[in-house]
């Protein structure tokens, strides 16, 4: 006797109930989801003089749930903002660590205070924190 058909029969019966299984387990709040700003950003910076370019990728990272569809609702003036930010910086703002993080910094504020005008208050938590995931200038 072939038991093929029946061992078929048998998984197919099965599989429903450990898909449904893993739908009904609980979905975890608080946790954090990335989005990551493409296409990498690529500005001149500096001011008159030779030309200096500044590549950067970034990544924002949102608390789980409505803020990541927020957030990317408003990529456009967010990635204007972040291009207006980093062509103003100077030479001596990205050669060191330090004024790399306060660029870092000064970035979330600005895209928190976008979501603010979007949302009141609320806009400012959806946005946990701004990583340059990569950061090279040309000089």
């Amino acid at each position: 006797m072939n038991l093929r058909p029946l061992i078929l029969i048998f998984m197919l019966l099965i599989t429903p109930s450990f898909s449904f299984a893993q739908d009904a387990e609980p979905k975890q709040s608080g946790g954090s989801e990335y989005i990551e700003l493409q296409p990498p950003f690529i500005v001149s910076f500096g001011g008159p003089g030779p030309l200096k370019y500044l590549k950067t990728e970034v990544t924002l990272i949102v608390p789980q749930g409505d803020a990541e569809g927020k957030v990317k609702l408003h990529q456009p003036p967010i990635r204007n903002s972040l291009v207006m930010l980093l062509s103003r910086q100077t030479s001596e703002d990205v050669a060191t660590a330090a004024g790399r993080d306060h660029i870092r910094l000064e970035a979330l504020e600005e895209l928190r205070q976008i979501l603010v005008v979007e949302y009141g208050n609320d806009g400012y938590e959806m946005i946990k924190d701004l990583l340059f995931t990569s950061f090279v200038v040309q000089q």
